[in-house]
C-alpha cells in the first residue's frame, strides 16, 4: 500500500495503469498538450534514510532531480521525491513507472505514483 493509498477508501484504489490513465485523462481535460514536455514529480517511499539516499542516487542516475524527505511522524518510511521535465503520455509513463518501481523494489520500498503540471 502506497503512502497516499492510506487516505483512500479501499473501493477507490486503482491499479497503477488505471491511475496513470486517469492522470493522463485529467491532464487532457485540463487542456494539456501531451506532446510538450512538462514538470513531473514522482513519489517513492523506503524504510530508512540509508535506503532513501541509495534510491535517490539510482533515480538521479535515471535522469531525475531527487531529494530525500525525512520520515513523517507516525510513518515508518522515508520519501524520495523525483522531479524532471518530460513528455508524459501512454508511451512514456509505462517505462518510467517500470524503472521507478524497480528502483523502489531494489531498496525495499514502494513507488507511489506521479503527478504532472497541466501547462509546460
Amino acid at each position: 500500500m502506497g503512502f497516499l493509498d492510506r487516505f483512500r477508501k479501499e473501493s477507490e484504489a486503482l491499479s497503477p495503469s488505471d491511475g496513470d490513465a486517469l492522470i493522463l485523462a485529467q491532464l487532457r481535460s485540463a487542456g494539456a498538450d501531451l506532446t510538450r514536455p512538462r514538470h513531473v514529480v514522482h513519489y517513492t517511499y523506503v524504510p530508512d534514510e540509508h535506503r532513501a539516499r541509495a534510491a535517490a542516487s539510482a533515480i538521479s542516475a535515471a535522469g531525475h532531480d531527487t531529494r530525500v524527505g525525512e520520515r513523517l511522524p507516525g510513518y515508518e518510511t522515508w520519501s524520495v521525491i523525483a522531479e524532471t521535465t518530460a513528455i508524459v503520455d501512454a508511451t512514456t509513463v509505462v517505462p518510467t513507472r517500470a524503472t521507478l518501481e524497480g528502483i523502489a523494489a531494489e531498496h525495499d520500498g514502494e513507488y507511489d505514483g506521479w503527478e504532472a503540471a497541466a501547462t509546460p
